[in-house]
């Protein structure tokens, strides 16, 4: 797993008008916080995070370097939430959490569909039910995505999501829960009732 940096100085205060002259001298107000410590405002550069953000993927694993009494500490954490101002749309404020390299966490993964089914020939229609689902994992065997191979569904086919697993990766979806569907399009299901009405007369 590739190591990115990202450094990071703590701050003291709090308030609308410290966060606004962090943000004119090229700052980005954030907080760090986790299992097992304490809440700490920090700042970071809104130079390293414009290069960072190009780096970034859902959740990576980045390695904070945060100065301290003892030195610099070197921190496993997680971009959580990035706010932005509804006015320019810029960064306001980031939230990440401090992991444990050995203590499993729950995370969203997203999900792919791949190939093209064949259910699609009989003018079938794919419907994704999950574009994600979440997932109990170590930090360091976080899946980037999972890909769900479509090709041989036919019409009125599904995968689930107790047919996927990953190693080391357990899912706490509901098992029985439908991933993708290949359904009939609007116009065959439309057929389909008008067939099934004219029968039902037929046997009247």
């Amino acid at each position: 797993m590739e190591e990115i940096l990202i450094n990071a100085e703590t701050r003291k205060g709090k308030g609308k008008s410290l966060a606004k002259k962090i943000r004119k001298d090229g700052g980005i107000p954030a907080i760090l916080y986790g299992k097992d410590i304490e809440s700490l405002p920090i700042t970071i550069s809104i130079r390293d995070w414009e290069k960072l953000r190009k780096q970034l993927k859902r959740n990576t694993i980045l390695t904070m370097k945060l100065p301290e009494s003892a030195g610099t500490m070197e921190r496993p954490v997680m971009v959580k939430t990035v706010q932005r101002t509804v006015i320019g749309n810029t960064i306001c404020h980031i939230d990440f959490l401090q992991v444990s390299m050995k203590r499993k966490i729950e995370v969203e993964i997203p999900i792919f569909l791949t190939g093209v089914a064949i259910g699609l020939k009989d003018n079938g229609i794919v419907e994704q039910h999950l574009r994600t689902v979440m997932a109990e994992c170590l930090p360091s065997q976080i899946p980037e995505r999972i890909d769900v191979d479509i090709t041989n569904l036919g019409i009125g086919d599904s995968v689930h999501v107790r047919e996927i697993a990953m190693p080391d990766v357990k899912f706490l979806e509901n098992p029985d829960v439908a991933i993708v569907t290949i359904a009939h399009s609007a116009g065959e299901e439309k057929a389909l009732t008008e067939e099934t009405v004219v029968a039902e007369e037929k046997k009247e």
